[in-house]
């Protein structure tokens, strides 16, 4: 397995594994699957070139040989570095898939000079939050509830 940053020629991956995780686990993201699935073609490309260059934000993808088995992400708004948009498929669980994700975020984060790396979990949602724990995040405050009501707890990293 191999973790690394998006190229702006690897939309159509982004776009599939991202497509994958919002069916997959529509309750831990924001975005759900039927506003993803309609957005056209032009807006995969210009989010993977954003996210393959800069310091702003950062897409990564977990590979298995050529197959895109993980997502994970990041960007910086109002000086809060956040990790966005994880998930790892199913059949690639338990193998060291979403450490390997969440490490190549805090180590472009710490790069960027960002102090701290800020993410939300949805309640319920344990596997995410021991992993997020596991990997140094502390409990924060009450998190931004989901469109649909799902309620969310925010989690810190001091980088």
């Amino acid at each position: 397995m191999l973790v690394r940053r998006v190229t702006a020629e690897e939309w159509r991956s982004l776009r599939d594994v991202r497509l994958r995780a919002l069916r997959d686990a529509p309750a831990a993201f924001e975005t759900r699957y039927e506003e993803a699935r309609l957005r056209p073609e032009e807006w995969w490309v210009d989010w993977a070139a954003r996210s393959a260059a800069g310091d702003a934000q950062a897409m990564f993808l977990a590979w298995d040989g050529d197959a895109p088995v993980g997502i994970a992400g990041t960007y910086a708004e109002d000086g809060d570095r956040w990790l966005i948009s994880m998930w790892t498929d199913p059949a690639a669980r338990g193998r060291g898939v979403g450490r390997a994700l969440v490490d190549a975020v805090v180590e472009f984060a710490r790069a960027a000079g960002s102090a701290e790396l800020l993410l939300e979990v949805t309640h319920g949602n344990e596997r995410a939050h021991a992993l997020y724990r596991s990997c140094g995040f502390e409990d924060g405050e009450e998190g931004e509830p989901h469109p649909d009501g799902m309620r969310t707890h925010g989690m810190r990293l001091a980088l």
